[in-house]
């Protein structure tokens, strides 16, 4: 097929002379693969050439061009990229010093641009406007129309939603609101209900000596942990999204009600500790701040701030707990030594108050706690270590509260020196809503009620999830937010204190065997069976045996092995984890949570404001680009960097990219002018943008501004493959048009091209000024060899001739 009538037929509006040596070039490319065309003399080379270095045909004349000896380190450049891309070589990827060499091999990263192109080599021109015929300047319209798409929208995604709603049958939103129907609806009570019975007992069993001692760990009276494991758990078996999750009292939130509750009261002058008066308060502001938690709590779920625990990091989190728990254990050393303690949330004053009335220590109470402990604690081992015997760690304090009651009650404990629990009232619970208003120090309330809201949020929604995806099924967080919510509210209904989910308790009701909420529905059966007839006996019960069994419960929580893991893996997320850790011991339970969550806004808004840049090379045999610091064998060329950006573009970070970026082109500089005695410069800033998924009209200025000032240096700014929310920015905002369009390719192989051809041409021009040569007037044009046989002539328009080539003919080449 000629060659000439081809392009004559897609470029007619090119004219003159340019057009003539814009088709020279596309039959050149041509003739370069094949070598076997039958061209037009007129206006292509001779098709009996040996190779492209061969003598071509003069236009007009049929003489031999004439031969000239410069060859650009830009052209030298481009054929090597030619040559070496096709062999699509293989890269290890390189492992770290203490790896064994041989290390798996991502083939999946390397396998992206290591085929030809073909007609993908593109220039981005089709992707930010169409031209006219015969690549001319390019237009709007195409770019327009997918912005008005994109600008859409939000319209189209609103309007999905309402016709979601207004779809939706009775059903669906009785399953919506209502969890518990969805399991309720296909429940096979011959094949599921005896595991959750069983479940339920032993969770059962479990909570009833649990409750009673978080209660005391919180500062309420026993019952009230019995009356939290009630109608609480019952409400979140019907609206939770988590069939496995134990709800109830526990030990973190407990240890946040008392120090929230104390600092309150502690500013009240007309109350004294331990009166009548002041336990009513007490008691009412835990009804109240129970109330608070469940409103919050689901206003947060129907708002879907489900998201927000992913702020705190799992360092933090870990930090913070393992803090808690130290202050957890600590303030129960009262009950196990016998002796009165003034309660602090600070270890340093825990511990000076210890040992201000050392000489009250009561060895028996030390005896019978330190006992239950170590029975407790071998009982849980023997329960992990053996899974025949895992129920052994579910009876541990079942176990312990028997055997105390059966000696205090054989041996008359309490009139030896071993205290009790004493008084226990029978019955269900009251109702209490008449206790919710007035809430007086509203400020304070309000900060222990999103501690509490933000730390039982975290532990039930980290152990449901981990559950769920055992039991192969999803929860969302906004659902789970409104199940703890109307758990917390029926608690503040029924004179609860604030609830959550347990590790402890959920990990057994996972090994019970439990498949759905009629596990939780059972549990709370036992407790109220134990609220109606069984209360005098647990009244028998030692509070150092309670003490125990909050010992033993923290005692998992000290996650030291995390700390040491985190030293040897990632110093920084240490630090983090010490700083939280020794924040909540010294500092207090709440100031310590709100230094771990500072810490996690911290770490996400340094992480956001230094994102992650890097200087790209190609790997030789291949089109992969890649950073240079992990590949050190990634070339690099003359006057060329590339930089890909691996973060949204925002007020925030776009000076530390800005900064970063003129830190790059300064080491290209030296680098070059070190290399190179000839006059060597930064030409040309390729900026890979495919991982920039937003930016804002801050970092547009920012971008304008660099570009004006390398403008002003001769140095350009190219663009590689933006998404097309950056590219409608970048129009909306005129940035394309003040660049250029030709400034924006699809893929970063065809921006290199780019760069090196016109860094040629221009070499090129300067080396023929330099010689007194030029082009001769009747179109005879000098060349390069095979190395120069695609380059434009300097008179022809560069840019133009570049976007033909980069359409018309690179799938030939």
């Amino acid at each position: 097929m000629d060659s000439s009538n081809n392009n004559n037929n897609n470029h007619d509006d090119t004219s003159g002379n340019d057009h003539k040596r814009v088709v020279t070039i596309v039959a050149s490319a041509a003739d370069s693969e094949s070598s076997s065309s039958s061209n037009d003399a007129a206006t292509q080379p001779d098709s009996n050439s040996s190779d492209a270095g061969a003598n071509h045909n003069n236009h007009n004349t049929g003489q031999p061009r004439q031969r000239r000896p410069f060859i650009s380190r830009h052209r030298k450049a481009l054929d090597h990229i030619k040559v070496d891309s096709t062999q699509s070589r293989r890269h290890p990827v390189p492992s770290p010093i203490h790896l064994k060499a041989g290390g798996s091999f991502d083939q999946a990263e390397h396998e992206e641009d290591t085929t030809d192109h073909g007609d993908d080599r593109t220039h981005a021109r089709k992707y930010t406007g169409g031209g006219g015929a015969g690549g001319g300047t390019p237009g709007a319209s195409d770019w327009f129309a997918q912005s008005t798409v994109i600008k859409n929208r939000m319209d189209r995604l609103v309007s999905k939603h309402c016709e979601k709603f207004t779809s939706m049958k009775c059903a669906d939103w009785v399953d919506t609101l209502l969890p518990a129907t969805k399991w309720l609806r296909g429940y096979d009570c011959k094949a599921t209900f005896p595991k959750d019975l069983i479940a339920g007992l032993t969770v059962g069993v479990m909570i009833v000596p649990q409750s009673m001692s978080y209660a005391k760990l919180a500062g309420l009276p026993v019952e009230y942990g019995l009356y939290s494991a009630f109608m609480p758990v019952y409400a979140y078996s019907l609206f939770g999204s988590s069939r496995q999750l134990a709800v109830g009292p526990v030990a973190l939130i407990s240890l946040l009600l008392a120090t929230g509750i104390d600092s309150i009261l502690s500013s009240r002058n007309d109350l004294v500790k331990d009166t009548d008066e002041y336990n009513r308060v007490y008691g009412q502001l835990a009804v109240q701040i129970s109330f608070l938690v469940g409103i919050t709590n689901i206003a947060m779920g129907l708002l879907r701030l489900g998201f927000v625990t992913i702020f705190l990091s799992h360092a933090v989190i870990s930090g913070f707990t393992t803090g808690a728990a130290v202050i957890i254990g600590m303030s129960q050393i009262k009950y196990i030594f016998g002796y009165d303690v003034e309660r602090s949330d600070r270890l340093h004053e825990v511990l000076h108050n210890i040992f201000v009335n050392i000489s009250e220590f009561n060895w028996k109470t030390f005896v019978m706690g330190m006992l239950s402990v170590g029975l407790l604690v071998t009982m849980k081992n023997i329960g992990k270590t053996f899974p025949r015997l895992k129920f052994t760690r579910a009876l541990g304090p079942l176990t312990v509260t028997a055997l105390g009651i059966i000696l205090a009650v054989a041996l008359d404990l309490e009139n030896r020196g071993i205290p009790i629990v004493g008084t226990i009232p029978q019955g269900l619970p009251s109702i209490t809503v008449d206790q919710w208003f007035p809430v007086e120090n509203i400020d304070k309330v309000f900060v222990v009620t999103i501690s509490i809201v933000i730390v039982g949020f975290m532990e039930s929604i980290a152990i449901g999830k981990t559950l769920a995806s055992k039991h192969k099924y999803e929860i969302d967080s906004s659902m789970e937010l409104i199940g703890l919510g109307m758990a917390n509210l029926a608690g503040g209904i029924f004179q609860s204190y604030p609830v959550t989910g347990s590790f402890s308790r959920s990990a057994v009701n996972h090994e019970s065997g439990a498949e759905s909420g009629i596990s939780a529905i059972v549990t709370a059966t036992l407790v109220a069976l134990v609220l109606l007839f069984l209360t005098p006996i647990f009244e028998q019960l030692p509070l150092c045996v309670l003490a125990a069994i909050v010992i033993s419960g923290v005692l998992g929580l000290l996650d030291y092995t995390e700390a040491m893991h985190l030293w040897k893996v990632h110093k920084f997320d240490f630090g983090v984890w010490v700083t939280a850790c020794f924040g909540t011991m010294f500092l207090g339970v709440e100031i310590g949570l709100a230094i771990a969550v500072a810490v996690s806004l911290l770490i996400v808004v340094y992480e956001s404001a230094y994102p992650h840049t890097c200087v790209l090379g190609r790997l030789p045999g291949t089109n992969v680009y890649r950073n240079i610091k992990q590949y050190p064998e990634a070339e690099r060329y003359d006057g060329i960097v590339m930089v890909r950006i691996d973060a949204p573009l925002y007020f925030a970070n776009m000076q530390n990219v800005r900064d970063k970026i003129r830190k790059y082109r300064f080491q290209a500089e030296s680098e070059l002018h070190a290399n190179h005695s000839f006059d060597a410069s930064l030409k040309y800033l390729i900026l890979e943008l495919a991982s920039v998924s937003h930016i804002d009209t801050s970092a547009l200025h920012i971008l304008q501004d660099m570009y004006v000032t390398y403008k002003s240096r001769g140095q350009q700014m190219v663009f590689v493959n933006p998404s097309l929310l950056v590219m409608q920015r970048m129009v909306d905002s005129g940035f394309v048009n003040l660049v250029g369009r030709d400034s924006f390719f699809a893929c970063l192989h065809d921006a290199l091209h780019w760069c090196l051809e016109d860094m040629d041409q221009e070499a090129v021009s300067i080396h023929l000024s330099a010689h007194g040569e030029s082009d001769d007037d009747d179109g005879q044009d000098s060349r390069d060899g095979d190395l120069l046989e695609d380059e434009p002539p300097s008179k022809a328009k560069p840019r133009m001739v570049e976007l033909v080539i980069s359409e018309r003919t690179i799938e030939h080449v």
